[in-house]
């Protein structure tokens, strides 16, 4: 018996022993985990593990918290900025129920034997800067009730086993990189109320088991990249109060089944691509408080369970395909606070039952076909901040009691019907920052209350037709940031305090009447990023000071009566995107100084007296050039640069009507993104760059017309398959237009007139309905409606050496007969008895004396050489029927020279200065003769009877 009880109570001792060795073992493994941890933080800028010593007991460390064995059951070090790693030893905390390290930067992975701490309950990373993926291991841990790893970096997918966590109660991974489906098994976890998601990359559609989970009070999967309908089953979510799947992909039908979410507060699907109409059982989620579906393809009518609602704040049906009236009964929802309708297709007008929702701080309605007036009490909307209205049809004047909204911040009612003035009283909308009036028909002048607004940052008033001076009132608007005042009726000159709108970036005054210099202290504007002046009647030179606003980025004065030269200061605008200077009187040169504005996307400089050659190097400096380069209509001399080659980016060239000579230089095929090129009106001379051009793949529209262009036409034109406008007229171009221009499918436009071109005209494509305008002058073409039949000469393209030789034999045939006829007459008189002789005159008369006419006399007579009045011709001459002023009918014969020799011409004159010395009743009498360079014209009487 004794000796039982001594070995029970060595048993006893020993157990004691043994628990007392392992408790110690156990403490010092937890104190190597926590010096492992507070090892593995490489900043701590707060000293927040400072008093983690050997001299302190480990549970009165900072952060730590330990169960009455000293076991670690809390580590909490919420926003300490520390940084570091997290350690795998902390896994050896088997004790450990609370892990939170908010707010802190730590990085690397989170380590897989936290699975280890099998009595964590409370796991909280939240904004860190941790990656990799979530541990699988985390689904070891059965008493796990609420893990946050939000705002971080981690990648990858939900582990599946996340759902073996039956007790958890909270996940949330918002603002991570994670992708992949949610895991299937969701439904497992029957304790969930609160998933949150938002903010990844997942994919994949709502699994149907999440139907199960009846305690989930807060469902967010929003801002990711689900897809497929959302599953009926989530009618079964009874205790849900907040569902926000926004911005995503899901599609189909709103799911009635969500009128069984008794509980709703919020219920948020906006920018998905959901179709057909809002369901009426919505209208039974009597808490709901927020409704947010807009950026959707609903295409229904508002159904009218949606007044039931009276406790909803926030209504939001914006940009989707609505239609219908916006019904009265909306004005019962007196707890409104925000109500967006926009870009929709509602129709009718603005039911005067809003103005009872007076908690209302946000309307709007813009972009849908409203007609009719605004509410007359809309003053009544006494929270009103933000009405926005624009792009409808609505008509009236502004409702004067608009003024009485004071706590209004953004009034937009651009591009409308509205009429009227502006009312009076807006100095006391002291808090608005945003009004735009602009695209209506609104008249008077501004009214002064409006320039009390100091707190305006955005005044936009433009195509109105508001009239009179701008006062200097304007100047009183020191927060004024955009003043957009362009096409209205305006006049009077621009008041120099608007140079105290010192935050102002974008000042638009064009296509208005003000007149009178520009006021210099518009230099004091420093932050002007974009000024606008152009098609008023402002004179003088351009001021110096302009240039320096060094901010800015545009600048449009075009269409004023701006004289002298451009000044040399526009050097220093540097950051100078946009330059017009179009429709002005400016003179001088371009300077080479401008070669500093390269960051110059458009250039216009046309419609001015600018002289002198265009410098190689301004051309140079803007090889960044993008969209448009202008010089036309001036007086420019010399050759085109060959640096115009590099604007390699540029879309648009117009360099027309100057006094350009030379050549195209071979490197414009260095503009490869061209759409359009016109050299038109200048002195261009040698051939068409056809190689270069072809490079030219965009090439849209291309004019070389009025030049001295000469050569044939290249054929390589008909690679540019985008070309639709084509106009080489009134050039020198010889040879025949070659059959693959037909070939040119987009080309709508094409004028090869007063060229030297000759040959058959292809009959396909744009010639199948060219007009006659676009080949005349071209006496040679032949084969198509308006033109001569190719004959067998002509479609053998005669030489130049056989055409002289068959004139000359020609001519020479005429003055044979004429001469054998002539002596057969004078022989014929005389076998004649003299006395039988009594009128010589009738038989023969001495030569008369030539009359000479002005071209345009022929041309008059014969109605411009109309094919309807020729009365012969050959492949040499056309002869033509005429009628002269005083009634005479007459002949013209055209022979055209362009193509031959001078000898040519001696013959032709040779022929008239015999026909003009002989006169008899069998030949027609010789009127005049007209002979140039291009033709030859023989003028005879007609024989009455012909």
């Amino acid at each position: 018996m004794v000796s039982q009880k001594i070995g029970l109570i060595v048993i006893i001792v020993c157990s004691l022993l043994v628990a007392v060795l392992s408790e110690e073992s156990s403490l010092e493994v937890q104190l190597e985990a926590l010096n492992a941890f507070k090892n593995s933080i490489t900043n701590d800028p707060f000293g927040a593990l400072a008093d983690w010593t050997d001299s302190n007991h480990h549970c009165n460390w900072s952060g730590i918290a330990c169960d009455p064995s000293n076991h670690v059951i809390s580590i909490s070090l919420i926003d300490k900025q520390l940084k570091g790693e997290i350690t795998p030893f902390l896994g050896n905390l088997s004790s450990l129920q609370v892990l939170d390290l908010t707010l802190n930067s730590f990085t690397g992975h989170i380590p897989a034997q936290l699975g280890l701490c099998s009595q964590l309950s409370e796991l909280t990373l939240y904004e860190n800067s941790l990656s990799g993926p979530i541990p699988p291991e985390l689904g070891n841990l059965k008493n796990l009730q609420s893990v946050d790893l939000g705002d971080n970096s981690l990648n990858g997918s939900i582990p599946e086993s996340i759902c073996n966590c039956t007790s958890l109660l909270a996940f949330g991974v918002i603002f991570n990189n994670l992708t992949g489906r949610i895991p299937s098994n969701i439904g497992n976890l029957a304790n969930l109320q609160l998933f949150l998601v938002y903010g990844n990359k997942l994919v994949g559609s709502i699994p149907v088991s999440i139907g199960r989970l009846e305690s989930l009070q807060a469902l967010d999967l929003s801002q990711n990249q689900f897809s497929g309908v959302i599953p009926p089953q989530i009618g079964n979510l009874s205790n849900l109060e907040y569902l926000l799947l926004f911005e995503n992909s899901f599609l189909g039908k709103i799911p009635s089944e969500l009128g069984r979410c008794k509980q709703l507060v919020a219920l948020e699907l906006y920018t998905n691509q959901f179709t057909g109409g809002i369901p009426l059982e919505i209208g039974y989620l009597y808490h709901l408080e927020t409704l947010r579906l807009s950026k959707n393809k609903l295409n229904s009518t508002i159904p009218a369970s949606i007044f039931q609602l009276k406790s909803l704040t926030h209504l939001g049906l914006s940009e989707n395909e609505l239609t219908g009236i916006i019904p009265f009964e909306l004005g019962s929802l007196r707890s409104l606070e925000v109500l967006t309708l926009h870009s929709n297709k509602f129709s009718g007008e603005v039911p005067s039952s809003l103005t009872n929702l007076t908690n209302l701080t946000q309307l709007s309605m813009s972009f849908n076909f409203l007609t009719g007036k605004l509410p007359s009490d809309i003053g009544l909307l006494y929270n009103l901040k933000n009405l926005t209205m624009n792009n409808n049809l609505l008509e009236g004047a502004i409702p004067s009691s608009i003024t009485n909204c004071t706590h209004l911040l953004v009034i937009g009612l651009s591009r409308n019907r509205i009429t009227g003035k502006i009312p009076q009283g807006f100095q006391q909308l002291q808090n608005l920052t945003f009004l735009s009036l602009s695209y209506n028909k609104m008249i008077g002048v501004i009214p002064d209350g409006l320039f009390n607004c100091s707190n305006l940052r955005i005044l936009d008033l433009t195509q109105n037709f508001f009239r009179g001076p701008i006062k200097s009132g304007i100047g009183k608007l020191s927060n004024l940031q955009i003043l957009r005042a362009h096409s209205n009726s305006f006049i009077g000159p621009i008041p120099p305090d608007t140079g105290n709108l010192s935050k102002l970036f974008s000042l638009s005054l064009g296509q208005n009447s003000l007149s009178g210099l520009v006021p210099p202290e518009l230099s004091k504007l420093s932050l002007l990023q974009g000024l606008y002046l152009n098609d008023n009647d402002l004179e003088g030179a351009i001021p110096e000071n302009f240039f320096e606003m060094k901010q800015l980025n545009e600048l449009g004065l075009q269409n004023n009566k701006f004289k002298g030269p451009i000044p040399d200061a526009i050097s220093k605008l540097e950051q100078l995107s946009y330059l017009n200077l179009h429709g002005n009187m400016l003179n001088g040169s371009i300077l080479r100084s401008m070669g500093h504005l390269n960051q110059l996307m458009t250039l216009d400089l046309s419609h001015n007296y600018l002289t002198g050659s265009i410098p190689a190097s301004v051309l140079a400096s803007m090889k960044r050039m993008q969209l448009y380069l202008n010089f036309s209509y001036n007086f420019f001399v010399g050759t085109v640069p060959d640096e115009l080659g590099m604007l390699e980016m540029v879309q648009a060239i117009d360099i027309s009507n100057n006094n350009l000579s030379g050549t195209i230089p071979k490197t414009i095929g260095g503009c490869k993104n061209l759409f359009s090129l016109d050299l038109s009106g200048n002195n261009l001379s040698g051939p068409i760059p056809a190689e270069e051009f072809t490079q030219m793949v965009m090439l849209s529209s291309l004019n070389l017309s009025r030049n001295k262009l000469d050569g044939g036409l290249p054929e390589d034109l008909a690679a540019l398959k985008y070309l639709s406008s084509l106009d080489l007229s009134q050039n020198q171009l010889k040879g025949i237009i070659p059959e693959s221009f037909a070939n040119l499918s987009n080309l709508k436009y094409l004028n090869l007139s007063f060229n030297q071109l000759e040959g058959h005209v292809p009959e396909i494509g744009i010639f199948r309905h060219i007009n006659s305008s676009s080949l005349m002058g071209n006496p040679h073409l032949c084969g198509i409606e308006f033109l001569r039949s190719c004959s067998k000469l002509s479609s053998h393209q005669l030489s130049k050496k056989t055409m002289l030789i068959l004139l000359v034999i020609g001519s020479i045939f005429v003055l044979l007969v004429l001469v054998f006829i002539f002596i057969f007459l004078h022989q014929r008189t005389k076998l004649r008895k003299p006395e039988g002789v009594e009128n010589p005159e009738s038989e023969y008369t001495p030569a008369l004396t030539l009359k000479r006419f002005v071209p345009y006399e022929l041309e008059h007579a014969t109605s411009f050489f109309s094919e309807d009045n020729i009365i012969g011709a050959s492949s040499l001459s056309t002869v033509y029927k005429g009628r002269l002023e005083d009634g005479q009918i007459i002949a013209v014969k055209k022979l055209n020279l362009h193509q031959f020799s001078e000898e040519a011409n001696k013959c032709f004159d040779r022929e008239i200065n015999t026909l003009k010395q002989l006169r008899h009743r069998n030949l027609v009498k010789l009127f005049v003769n007209n002979a140039k360079v291009s033709m030859a014209i023989s003028l005879s009487e007609v024989i009455n009877n012909y």
